[in-house]
């Protein structure tokens, strides 16, 4: 398994290496820095979109804004719904978890940057009982998710980019939805 996360690694390294050279053809540049104050120019909209299918159905759909303090620093907060549903001839499991996140983000090179998220996450969850005339067990729980990482943004328009991320959760229970490490990637667009 280890082996699968380190060529993972490998992976993104090599993309986000050669993500210059390419980018090299038609160079796509961040937007100018502006001097306008205005609270809508410092507003991204984006987030993240995961799914699976097969034996295991597992949809999230997590939409986010930030607001930019700074050039450097930028802080917001975002939804997260997720959809989970397995089945085998012995049952079947069918799960909606939901929640908010708040992060930061701090720019510590052009578009490198660390992130920490707070991810408090709802997680409704019955168990059957060994017996059919038992009621259903409620083990509901709220997964309180501490992420930390980093990432890379790269534009792909004027006011559009695509973000990388790689993170981990501090905080990993048996609620968690999360398995270590973490990869995201996401989709922004500023006003």
């Amino acid at each position: 398994m280890r082996m699968f996360y380190r060529l993972i690694l490998i992976f993104i390294c090599l993309i986000l290496l050669s993500s210059r050279a390419i980018n090299a053809q038609g160079e796509i540049k961040p937007p100018p820095k502006q001097k306008n104050h205005n609270i809508l120019d410092r507003i991204d909209f984006g987030g993240y979109l995961g799914a699976t299918f097969g034996d295991v159905i597992y949809v999230e759909v997590s939409p986010l804004a930030s607001y930019r303090i700074t050039e450097k620093f930028h802080a917001g907060m975002g939804l997260t719904y997720m959809y989970y549903h397995y089945s085998d001839p012995y049952g079947h499991i069918s799960l909606s978890s939901y929640g908010g996140s708040i992060f930061a983000r701090y720019f510590i090179w052009r578009d490198l940057f660390v992130h920490l998220e707070y991810a408090p996450l709802y997680r409704p969850g019955y168990l059957p009982p060994p017996n059919p005339s038992l009621p259903n067990v409620n083990n509901s729980e709220w997964a309180q998710d501490v992420l930390i990482g980093g990432g890379y943004r790269q534009w792909i328009g004027d006011k559009a980019f695509m973000s990388l991320m790689i993170l981990w959760n501090l905080n990993e229970t048996p609620y968690s939805p999360y398995i270590n490490p973490i990869f995201r990637i996401g989709f922004g667009v500023g006003i």
